[in-house]
Formats: C-alpha cells, sequence, structure tokens
C-alpha cells in the first residue's frame, strides 16, 4: 500500500512539474493562473541562456498563446521594460487587442494567439533589459496574462 501511495505521489509530481513549465525559457508567465494561463510564447528574435536579442532597425514581434478564466469584453495591450531598477513604457502601434483577435470579448478557456510588433528604434542605447513584460489588461485593468522575457537591445553587427 505504501508502495502505491509513492508511486501516486510521484506520478503526480511528475504531472505538476510538466503543467508549470510549459512556457520555453527565456519566457515567464508573469500573470496570476486565476486570471489566465499563458500557453506558449515566440519571438522573431534570437533566443539565449540569458536573454533574446533584439536588434536595432527592426520590427521586434511577440506572439504568445493564452486562455482566459474569465470573460473579457475589453481587452488592451502594454508593454513594460524593467532596466535597472526603473521600468519604463513602450509604445505598441496598436494596443487593441480585440481588434487584433478579431473582436470581443473573449471567452473563458478558448486559446487566443495574440502578436503584436513594435520598432526598435536605432536611436534606442544598446541595453540589458531584465525584464520584457508583455501585459494583456482587461477593461477594469486587471491583468489577465503577461508573459516576460529578458531582453538585450544591440546593433545588427555587434556581438552582445
Amino acid at each position: 500500500m505504501t508502495c502505491n501511495r509513492l508511486t501516486l505521489f510521484l506520478f503526480f509530481l511528475l504531472n505538476l512539474t510538466i503543467c508549470a513549465s510549459q512556457l520555453q525559457h527565456p519566457f515567464k508567465q508573469c500573470s496570476s493562473r486565476r486570471t489566465g494561463e499563458v500557453l506558449k510564447a515566440s519571438v522573431n528574435a534570437p533566443c539565449g541562456k540569458e536573454y533574446c536579442t533584439f536588434y536595432k532597425g527592426t520590427d521586434a514581434r511577440l506572439e504568445f498563446t493564452f486562455k482566459l478564466r474569465k470573460k473579457a469584453h475589453k481587452v488592451r495591450a502594454k508593454v513594460t521594460a524593467t532596466i535597472g531598477t526603473i521600468d519604463h513604457d513602450f509604445v505598441l502601434p496598436n494596443h487593441d487587442v480585440c481588434q487584433l483577435l478579431g473582436g470581443c470579448p473573449l471567452k473563458i478557456d478558448h486559446p487566443y494567439s495574440y502578436h503584436n510588433s513594435m520598432f526598435v528604434s536605432p536611436t534606442y542605447p544598446s541595453v540589458k533589459i531584465n525584464q520584457m513584460r508583455y501585459y494583456l489588461i482587461d477593461g477594469k485593468g486587471r491583468e489577465v496574462a503577461c508573459v516576460s522575457l529578458p531582453v538585450m537591445i544591440t546593433e545588427k553587427d555587434s556581438k552582445p
């Protein structure tokens, strides 16, 4: 009987580990799983063990798939970068998530694939961003999904 309990515990622990680690490094979910879940994430930039590299003068495109725990009638996107200890907001060309996804309300437990791009200006300094967070925020100002990643902004021909 003890062996069966141990087997059941190990099976539960293995499933919990698999479920908790769905996002590939360096991406992390930065919102509560009570509001939504980020299923997968990717960028159109090279990613290593420490960070993803965004090149100046190019569009940095993020895509992530998420599911909500509550219906959302209005959703907007926001990007914040932490450099050192200071947060900086980045401007997205279109922050209306409902428009990008073909309309709202967004349904409960339905997988949605969100993507957006932002231009990495050549005037930006070459800098390592501790965390770049892409938030989806509902009409009441609550985070419904968030994915974060460390980023290096650099020239295309330089070695970060």
